[in-house]
């Protein structure tokens, strides 16, 4: 796990928090990414979970079953959770947790976004990366991750702990982020592609107008894309981090 950058916490109360914001009541199923030594996985265990605990690291997962005190109520899938397959998993529904590891909790964040089997997700990363999953518009931390989180689900800041809760200790801060699925996505499917390419295209040169920007990328006049601005609410001298979430899923539907 540490070429991965896996840091595993050890603080006890920061793991009851952690179970807490996660909101486990017994009989829930919680899909658990990255136990390691199961030091998550023991509370959630005894708040009355049935988990089902993803872990790559073969001896970590053959030895799980034998340190926890519920077993009966633990089951292990030895693998890396970006190749697995979701759709095997029981309909559920799943609360996500996890302490993942700072190399790869964007890609498997993306990986339960698209999954539709999750109520709530309570997941661990580098303080940084949380800061851009939670942000809304108007400063440096929004951008494309924060877009993609928020059409498909709400997410805040749960907690923030410092580099003495973990082993091996990190460089950096974590946080923890509680995100809550939406029923149906902000953006409807024949909308993202397009919502993709303005907000690619505009955050990649974030420093400069959105409108110019964009009315390049489109190949359109600037009248008719300032046009569009005006009626989703814009300034036309916006940046982009200064277009709210909703303003960008309105111009996605316009153009």
């Amino acid at each position: 796990m540490a070429r991965l950058g896996q840091h595993f916490l050890t603080d006890q109360g920061a793991l009851d928090d952690i179970v807490r914001a996660a909101g486990v009541r017994p009989g829930d199923l919680v899909l658990e990414i990255g136990p390691g030594r199961g030091a998550l996985t023991k509370p959630l265990l005894a708040a009355g979970a049935r988990v089902t605990a993803v872990e790559v690291d073969d001896p970590f997962a053959a030895a799980l079953p034998n340190i926890v005190k519920f077993p009966e109520r633990l089951t292990v899938i030895n693998e890396d959770f970006l190749r697995l397959d979701l759709s095997a998993l029981a309909p559920g529904p799943w609360l996500v947790v996890g302490n993942l590891p700072y190399a790869v909790g964007t890609p498997i964040l993306q990986k339960v976004l698209l999954w539709d089997r999750w109520t709530t997700a309570t997941l661990m990363f580098q303080k940084e990366v949380a800061l851009r999953v939670a942000a809304g518009a108007g400063g440096p931390d929004y951008g494309l991750l924060g877009l993609s989180v928020r059409i498909r689900a709400d997410a805040e800041v749960a907690l923030e702990l410092p580099p003495s809760a973990f082993r091996p200790r990190p460089k950096v801060d974590s946080a923890v982020v509680h995100l809550r699925r939406l029923e149906t996505p902000r953006v409807p499917p024949e909308s993202e592609r397009m919502f993709w390419r303005l907000a690619k295209a505009a955050f990649g040169q974030r420093r400069k107008m959105a409108a110019g920007v964009l009315a390049h990328a489109l190949s359109r006049p600037r009248a008719e894309v300032e046009a569009a601005f005006a009626a989703a609410g814009v300034p036309a001298d916006a940046r982009p981090e200064q277009i709210p979430f909703e303003a960008w899923a309105a111009l996605a539907a316009r153009f």
